[in-house]
Order: structure tokens, then sequence, then C-alpha cells
């Protein structure tokens, strides 16, 4: 009787610890799969994508792909981010930019400029709804003295009480290593737009 009761103790016991064994695993690869679920590119927000893009590994290798890029950017940082966010993508848009243009345009000045244009923004109820490459046969290509420079023009269509488009005309220019970085740009005025 008394083996009985030990075995029928033992059993029990063991039975107790494959459980939480079984309970402990499970748990573990609950909570364990959950971040890569966040993080996974399906559930990622579109500025999420943005930020995760390693430029220093996967540059965009054209002066129209460096554009796009950069118009996808200037679309999400004007669109109702925290102040976290709207930091992080514009310290990820300088990475598009020419040396030149950095030097001439301090990260502390040009984070306080943006997050006033942004605050002007939100007051406007002004939202950036799409962006695109105006045609390409209207990009200018020339090389100076060695050095590769290109104009390509980007085109926002901006909501505002009502739709209008904005074309800024894009420069850039090719670094020692081949990278096309935007040198600046400027507003076309409105009464000579290219679309």
């Amino acid at each position: 009787m008394k083996k009985a009761k030990n075995r029928t103790a033992s059993t029990v016991a063991t039975m107790l610890v494959i459980a939480l064994a079984i309970l402990s695993f499970y748990f573990y690869w609950s909570y364990r799969t959950k971040p890569l679920e966040e993080t996974s590119p399906e559930n990622m927000t579109e500025i999420q994508k943005l930020l995760n893009k390693d430029l220093n590994q996967n540059y965009p290798e054209t002066a129209r792909e460096v554009t796009k890029l950069f118009g996808n950017m200037m679309k999400n940082l004007y669109d109702n981010n925290s102040d976290e966010e709207i930091e992080a993508l514009a310290l990820k848009i300088r990475e598009l930019y020419d040396e030149e243009f950095l030097v001439a345009n301090p990260e502390d000045s040009y984070l306080q400029n943006l997050y006033s244009d942004i605050a002007s923004w939100k007051e406007a109820n002004r939202r950036i709804s799409n962006y695109n490459l105006v045609d390409s046969d209207m990009v200018e290509e020339q090389e100076l003295e060695g050095v590769k420079y290109t104009v390509i023009y980007l085109a926002f269509t901006i909501q505002e009480n009502g739709k209008f488009t904005e074309t800024w005309k894009m420069m850039l220019r090719q670094d020692k290593e081949k990278k096309w970085k935007i040198l600046g740009w400027q507003v076309v005025p409105s009464d000579t737009q290219t679309n």
C-alpha cells in the first residue's frame, strides 16, 4: 500500500513537472515570436519601413530612385507623426543629402525649421497625399569637371481646401562613391510647372 502511494505521488509529481515544462515552453515560444510578427514587413507602418531601410547597404542606385525615396519620406514626414518619428525620419532623410547641403544646413537648425514648417502645415490642415516623378524626358544631366549633376522634377499632390500640385526642381550630384546625393531643390512657380 505504501508503494502504491509512493508511485501515485511520484507519478503526479512527474506529470506536474512535465505540465510545467510544456506551459513554460508554450509561453516562451508565444512571447518570443510576437516581436518578430510585429516587426515583419506586413505589420510595419510606412514610417517604420523607411526608418528600417539601411541606406549604407541598400542606397538607391539612380538619381530617380533617390528622388523617389525622398518624395516618399517627405510624404510620410508631413503626415501626423510623433516628434520621435519626425526626428528619426528627418535624420534618415539627411542621409540622402550631399555633404555641401549638410554643411549649409546644420542638424539643429534643420530640425528646428522642419518642426516649425510641420506645425504650420498642421495648422493649415495641409498634407501631401501623393508624389510622383515628372516625365523622364524632363531630366537634365550634365558633367562639370568630372562630376555628374542631374535635375529631376518631383511633383507633390497637396491637400488643403482642395487639391493642388507643387513641383520641386531637385538638384542632385554624384559623390566620390558614385552615390547620387541631393544638393538642393527649389519650388517651381505654379505658372511654369511642368505637369
